[in-house]
């Protein structure tokens, strides 16, 4: 039968625990040690995971927690049809577009029994393995950081690259009727789109087809090629040289969105031009 008695605590600074052969908590100075059954050496602690909410400044973190702190991401999904759990077992996830229980932007990991949701006060770092494409998403091998509610890139060179023309080139065709087609790379705020190009070169073959080119934001979108600066109907380049300033209500990725008008045929590509300028 167990015995329970109350107690304030002990004058030594060791206290047993598990009997002559157990372990022993240690009482320092300004600190609480974990020490084995010879108080000489150290023992491992487990805790509980941090909580998503109501977590503290005080709380301490397990090893789950500290690998989350910049998850190697190696599987990607829609929240509304998650991987099922075991599928990737001892893995990080990224939940790119909100669903079901899970919100764009969530880490998780896969405990093999369960698709477990990180706190976001941990897991604020992560790395990718290959290109995330959904409500957020995210390049190949990027290295991003969690600020506010948004995921920003920060692995990709952009600070150096200032004064420097960058690319992006979004594939399209036909088949990609109303359904835009959104690059993986993103356009900072304070960069200048200084060129676009709509290279058609399998002609449309029906109708009154258009390409509608923006910078698709999180708050609002930047057009930068509209639908009447290109004629899909003729194989051609076709380019638009105006000057767009991308502010923090429309920096985001690229978004082509094709009508083919009853099209059978027709492929291209959009190329976007663009540079954050020197001060």
């Amino acid at each position: 039968m167990s015995v329970w008695s109350t107690i304030r605590g002990v004058m030594s600074s060791f206290l047993g625990i598990g009997g002559p052969e157990g372990n022993n908590i240690e009482s320092g100075s300004g600190y609480i040690a974990l020490r084995d059954n010879a108080t000489t050496g150290y023992v491992k602690g487990r805790a509980a995971d941090v909580p998503t909410s109501s977590s503290d400044l005080h709380d301490l973190i397990n090893l789950l927690m500290a690998r989350s702190r910049v998850a190697l991401i190696e599987f990607s999904f829609d929240g509304a049809s998650p991987p099922s759990p075991g599928a990737n077992t001892n893995k990080f996830g990224f939940c790119h577009t909100t669903g079901g229980a899970y919100t764009a932007g969530d880490i998780v990991y896969d405990t093999g029994a369960a698709i477990q949701v990180l706190p976001a006060d941990v897991a604020s770092h992560l790395t990718t393995t290959s290109a995330i494409t959904g409500t957020i998403s995210m390049i190949a091998n990027g290295f991003y950081a969690r600020e506010g509610a948004s995921w920003i890139l920060k692995g990709d060179l952009v600070g150096a690259a200032t004064g420097l023309m960058r690319v992006i080139e979004v594939p399209y065709s036909y088949s990609d009727d109303g359904t835009p087609v959104v690059s993986t790379t993103s356009i900072e705020a304070g960069a200048r789109v200084v060129n676009v190009k709509n290279v058609v070169e399998t002609a449309f073959n029906a109708g009154n087809p258009t390409v509608l080119v923006e910078v698709h934001g999180a708050v609002s979108d930047a057009t930068i090629m509209a639908t009447a600066d290109s004629k899909p109907r003729k194989a051609n380049t076709y380019e638009n040289p105006d000057v767009v300033k991308i502010i923090s209500d429309t920096e985001g990725p690229v978004r082509v969105t094709v009508d083919k008008s009853g099209s059978t045929a027709g492929a291209g590509r959009v190329i976007v031009e663009y540079v954050k300028p020197f001060a």
